[in-house]
């Protein structure tokens, strides 16, 4: 699949333009919101202003169209903005980008569900690239109790996958009950202009975010120590074996 890169510049003055917000949305099948949304984070470039009309052009509907054809795809808009070029994702050390490029090469399918949970990403020179640090480093620092790095990296991927639609549950649930606690979080009433919506959504979203992230790390800590020490007690005690050793690499 060929991916239309659009530079998230402003669009050419020459260039043809006509759509309105609302046109575009129709057009593409996409929300007003999700295409301000998506403005917002870089993904799509802002529309030419011909006085207090913004105007968008066909450059835009083929992003909004790759953008959704990526979504229906399973991957998230982490991901989605790695592989447009839009996010730059931390520096990678030499010797991670190494071990990335050699677990592409030797393990494309686990490198491509790494890839669709937006852990890792390709680089418009086509290299692997970190994306999510965070996820990425929690996985390979289990080689200090002798897990190898693919094994590691196996199972950061299946939790994700396992994680994912409790995800989903979670934000809708949590979502809806904060709506129902605070009335005011849902904007009943009039907004001076659009960006102050994106705004409020943003800030509600990394709420959200950080609620659950700090609600779920509280809830595993407190499970897992005791949890994890009876499965150890009650197995053969023989370290697990170490396997692909040579991708051990994290720079």
């Amino acid at each position: 699949m060929t991916i239309d890169r659009v530079t998230t510049g402003p669009a050419t003055a020459g260039a043809p333009v006509g759509y309105t917000v609302e046109e575009l949305a129709r057009k593409v099948g996409m929300s007003a919101r999700n295409i301000r949304a998506h403005q917002a984070r870089r993904l799509l470039a802002p529309p030419v202003r011909r006085g207090r009309v913004a105007l968008y052009d066909d450059s835009h509907v083929r992003r909004l169209e790759a953008i959704l054809t990526l979504q229906r795809q399973g991957f998230n808009l982490v991901s989605i903005e790695a592989m447009l070029g839009v996010r730059t994702g931390d520096e990678t050390p030499d010797g991670l980008t190494a071990m990335l490029q050699r677990l592409a090469a030797e393990r494309p399918a686990l490198t491509h569900a790494l890839t669709r949970h937006g852990v890792i990403g390709r680089a418009p020179d086509g290299t692997v690239r970190t994306v999510r640090p965070r996820p990425l480093r929690a996985a390979l620092d289990l080689h200090r109790v002798r897990m190898g790095t693919v094994p590691a990296l196996q199972a950061l991927s299946e939790v994700l996958d396992s994680v994912r639609p409790l995800a989903d549950e979670l934000v809708s649930a949590v979502t809806a009950r904060m709506l129902t606690l605070a009335p005011e979080l849902g904007g009943s009433g009039s907004r001076p202009s659009w960006s102050d919506g994106d705004r409020e959504t943003i800030l509600l979203t990394q709420g959200v975010v950080n609620v659950l992230t700090e609600a779920f790390r509280l809830a595993v800590e407190h499970q897992a120590e005791a949890h994890i020490a009876g499965l150890l007690d009650n197995g053969s005690g023989a370290p697990t074996p170490v396997g692909d050793a040579a991708l051990v690499d994290k720079g």
